[in-house]
């Protein structure tokens, strides 16, 4: 059984949907979101289980392990800014809920553990190079996301180095696809106002803005992989694309699949709105390391990611082979 804390949110149900298609047994923890979406809702009571959990309960936590028969865990379950979390919340989730998985975990002899993290970690640093794992990173946040995911990393590290457990730091980049819905998505914003119909009014934004954009199905592939690997040689490893990617390029991949889309982006004069901050990175991550342990590549560029979500946003369709541009 496959334990994905967080697992009704968007990275969640994305890879519960890729190890239930796999054959394997997956249980998703829901705690304010209690909502089954479509995506995974045919696989309930077969291959998938939900169970309410409150991560900030050791109790809880190793209970829900114990009667589940947990063999490895994926810890996505986190809290950011959003919907006036305080402070102290998102330390209570992300930092107390992270401990209590960890602790669970020892205490069960879990296998494998995968704390998914965030390039958000590699905030404050100005190189223009790609960025490797073994980075110094600054102390200093802007955000409730990279600094409790720095302190689950370190967290992360200690556990593993005193109770010799296999427990693994996956640096994520901007995901992007079905199901997803935060603030920061504009390239999601736009695919589906375009497969709806509906004119992409971002007259504002800088289309220059660019991210390491990677596609949910190619994260949630290499999760599995990272969770399947006989052996794994190191405690963190980069999860992106591997290179950056504009909103422009986006919009003009959008274009080419629905030419009709009619998609309005900033061009000055005037100061141009960014969904950056000033400490966040210009840079994609290095991949190399993810690529060599386990194979991975990713599979989906901007243009077959952006006709996949459109068939998802339009037509609902998730699972398709891949066509000829």
């Amino acid at each position: 059984m496959i334990l994905i804390t967080g697992g009704l949110g968007f990275l969640g149900c994305n890879l519960a949907k890729l190890l239930c298609d796999s054959g394997e047994q997956v249980l998703l923890t829901s705690n304010r979101n209690t909502e089954v979406l479509p995506l995974i809702a045919p696989f309930l009571e077969k291959r998938l289980k939900i169970q309410p959990l409150d991560i900030t309960s050791l109790d809880n936590v190793s209970r829900v392990i114990r009667d589940h028969g947990v063999k490895s865990i994926v810890h996505a379950a986190v809290r950011s800014e959003k919907g006036n979390t305080s402070l102290y919340q998102a330390m209570d989730v992300n930092v107390t809920g992270t401990i209590n998985v960890l602790e669970a975990a020892r205490r069960a002899e879990i296998r494998r553990v995968l704390f998914i993290s965030s390039e958000a970690v590699y905030q404050g640093m100005k190189d223009t190079v790609p960025l490797k794992e073994e980075e110094r990173l600054f102390i200093t946040s802007d955000r409730f996301i990279p600094g409790t995911k720095k302190a689950g990393e370190i967290f992360c590290l200690m556990y593993a180095k005193q109770y010799g457990m296999e427990v693994v730091s996956v640096r994520l980049t901007r995901a992007y696809g079905p199901l997803y819905r935060g603030i920061r998505n504009l390239h999601g914003l736009m695919v589906e106002s375009a497969a709806q119909g509906k004119p992409i009014n971002l007259q504002n934004y800088d289309p220059t803005e660019a991210h390491d954009f990677i596609y949910v199905k190619d994260a949630a592939r290499a999760l599995t992989l990272l969770l399947n690997a006989p052996t794994l040689r190191h405690r963190i490893y980069n999860l992106g694309f591997g290179r950056l990617t504009s909103i422009g390029e986006f919009a003009q991949a959008i274009k080419k699949l629905v030419p009709e889309a009619e998609i309005h982006l900033g061009n000055g004069p005037g100061p141009l709105i960014s969904t950056k901050t000033p400490m966040d990175i210009n840079a994609c991550v290095d991949i190399s390391r993810l690529r060599q342990e386990t194979g991975f590549t990713p599979e989906y560029d901007p243009y077959r990611g952006v006709e996949h979500y459109i068939h998802w946003a339009r037509d609902g369709i998730y699972s398709q082979e891949r066509r000829q541009r």
